[in-house]
């Protein structure tokens, strides 16, 4: 049987090599951007959004010409594999089984890959609000929940009453985790089908 190659897997190799380790966001958090970055109901350059996987804000550099080469094409692949999948509707192929640890928590991981997406989208909210769908129609319930089981798994432990009482009435975790990558390729799927009708 064929393995499958799993998208991911040339960009987290990658963010081993310290000159990004030391510079750019955390590997989990980077998938997390691009997947949201995938999901824009407005097609994105490259170039509009590569900033946003390095961290604090700098701009992205690199030592090696081949370093960087090699950086932009990982992260191409798996933007790639994302509008792939979002257009058929397909689950991601995503790296869930490091973000629950034995206790059935999520793991620093599995936060930062939601934090990333929260971040990816915070980025292309003006595009999102956009799309106008109206309040309890069917995408808008899809993105709320997809907003707020991406808000628990990036903040479990939030002092917020409000949020807590919110999170009380979610799947528990490893139930989120498990949805999560069927959940997001219908989120992209509906986006882009709004930008191909648009």
């Amino acid at each position: 049987m064929q393995q499958t190659i799993k998208p991911y897997l040339a960009l987290v190799e990658l963010c081993q090599n310290p000159e990004i380790k030391n510079n750019a966001r955390e590997a989990h958090e980077m998938l997390g951007v691009i997947c949201a970055m995938a999901a824009s109901p407005e097609p994105l350059e490259l170039q509009q959004w590569f900033p946003c996987l390095w961290a604090n804000g700098k701009e992205p550099s690199f030592s090696d010409e081949a370093l960087a080469v090699d950086f932009a094409s990982a992260v191409l692949q798996f933007y790639e594999h994302c509008l792939l999948h979002y257009r058929q509707g397909k689950a991601l192929l995503l790296p869930e089984q490091c973000w629950l640890n034995q206790e059935q928590q999520v793991t620093e991981q599995g936060r930062a890959f939601a934090a990333g997406y929260l971040s990816g989208f915070h980025y292309n909210e003006v595009n999102w609000q956009a799309l106008n769908w109206p309040p309890g129609s069917e995408p808008e319930q899809l993105l709320q929940t997809s907003m707020l089981l991406l808000s628990k798994m990036a903040n479990p432990e939030s002092h917020d009453p409000q949020m807590q009482a919110l999170f009380a009435q979610l799947p528990d975790m490893p139930e989120i985790i498990a949805s999560l990558a069927q959940l997001l390729a219908v989120l992209g799927n509906v986006s882009l089908r709004e930008v191909a009708d648009a």
